[in-house]
């Protein structure tokens, strides 16, 4: 089964095409999958217009709808959606997280779950990898992100990541099933976009296998203005990092990482 992930915060004018673009990606490839929305407090139709996308698919695709009753952020809605889906999924499924606003490509995750299936525990659409092409974003969202990729391998450099805020990925379940052992309700705990960093950076002392494939990322039709705050992201991920970073070097080193698996392991018998 793939799961697949979609964090939405009225979205109403995006959300319908998005599932859309999942539901042709599935047709024919005898795979079974399911959407899971968070809707993160919405205020507007986003929830109607999703169920409007499973109407136009015949009631082909299968679809689960989480809300939160007010907006909690990005980071809340990832960790609602991971650990709802830690709560039904197999060992073998793969859980895929990407932007709800259509700017990522479902036709590229059989893909990103390829990769995964083939022996990575994560894999990245990457704006860094050969054949990656990025259009129509504004200069310093560009300049955010290739600053980010620069200063996240200097400081907390994760084997085979250079795109550490694409949040187009696909992770293997036993992964975020350790993550979960490790932190708890500590991960993801950012609410902004530097979410998608956060669980990233706490995947990082896991001893994971990653793989990066290039992708071709198009604001060119996105509907609506990007909801980020350039300078208020920029403060919380340098502080984000920083933090992470020393508690990598004094909480979750590898030592005390495997203690805290071998002792849920224990628990489990």
């Amino acid at each position: 089964m793939i799961w697949v992930i979609f964090p939405a915060w009225n979205e109403e004018k995006v959300i319908r095409p998005t599932l859309l673009a999942l539901w042709q990606a599935y047709r024919g490839l005898g795979e079974k999958y399911t959407a899971v929305l968070v809707d993160d407090g919405s205020t507007d139709r986003t929830a109607a217009e999703a169920q409007a996308a499973v109407a136009d698919s015949g009631g082909e695709m299968p679809l689960q709808v989480l809300s939160h009753a007010v907006n909690q952020g990005l980071g809340a809605g990832l960790r609602t959606g991971i650990y709802w889906v830690l709560d039904h999924a197999a060992d073998d499924d793969v859980l895929v997280t990407l932007d709800a606003d259509n700017t990522h490509p479902p036709a590229l995750i059989p893909e990103l779950v390829k990769r995964v299936r083939d022996g990575a525990d994560l894999s990245i659409a990457s704006r860094y990898r050969a054949g990656a092409e990025v259009h129509g974003v504004p200069g310093h969202r560009r300049a955010l992100s290739d600053v980010a990729s620069v200063l996240f391998s200097t400081i907390y450099p994760i084997p085979g990541v250079r795109d550490y805020t694409c949040c187009f990925r696909a992770y293997r379940i036993p992964l975020l099933r350790r993550a979960r052992v490790v932190y708890g309700d500590r991960l993801c705990t950012a609410r902004g976009f530097e979410a998608v960093m956060d669980l990233l950076l706490r995947l990082g002392p896991l001893d994971m296998k990653v793989s990066e494939m290039g992708f071709v990322l198009d604001y060119g039709d996105r509907v609506g203005q990007s909801k980020m705050k350039v300078v208020k992201t920029i403060r919380s991920t340098l502080s984000l990092l920083l933090r992470r970073r020393w508690e990598r070097m004094t909480i979750y080193t590898p030592r005390h990482v495997a203690a805290l698996e071998a002792a849920a392991k224990g628990g489990s018998k």
